[in-house]
């Protein structure tokens, strides 16, 4: 065998590792980015959940022992957060609070759309995301003909 031959062969093999190491890095770079989209979409739901049930009477303190994992204060702050957050959402678009509340779906089935791909994010300048009207229709519908056709099949 030609020396040349091994020396195309090893060639080859760092190439197919360059390779395989650029999709896994990429891979790893989409999964990371989506778990951002999931982690700021699950923010804003829960600092606007924080918000409705402080409207509706619940104390800080309650909200905190409901909450868990944030004090008394840090509910505070996110109440705050939410009430004072202006993010831009350009007309004819959704934020991911108004989108759950059109929805009906329970934040949990919501977060869950968007970690399953059901329903997809739209990002908008600065890490804002957003979610068009139909697409929120869609997942509403469809949650809607499951909830229906499970309770065809439970009669």
């Amino acid at each position: 065998m030609p020396p040349y031959h091994a020396d195309m062969s090893t060639a080859k093999k760092q190439v197919d590792n360059v390779d395989s190491t650029r999709a896994r890095l990429a891979g790893a770079e989409a999964e990371y980015r989506r778990a951002l989209t999931e982690d700021y979409i699950t923010r804003l739901i829960r600092d606007d959940a924080i918000v409705e049930a402080h409207r509706a009477g619940l104390s800080s303190r309650e909200i905190s022992e409901i909450v868990g994992d944030i004090g008394q204060p840090n509910v505070v702050r996110a109440r705050r957060r939410a009430a004072t957050r202006r993010e831009m959402i350009p007309g004819g678009l959704l934020s991911p609070a108004d989108s759950v509340r059109e929805s009906g779906l329970s934040p949990s089935d919501f977060v869950g759309a968007v970690r399953e791909g059901r329903i997809v994010a739209v990002e908008l300048e600065g890490g804002v995301r957003a979610f068009r009207p139909e697409d929120v229709k869609k997942i509403a519908a469809r949650s809607t003909a499951r909830t229906r056709s499970k309770r065809a099949a439970t009669a």
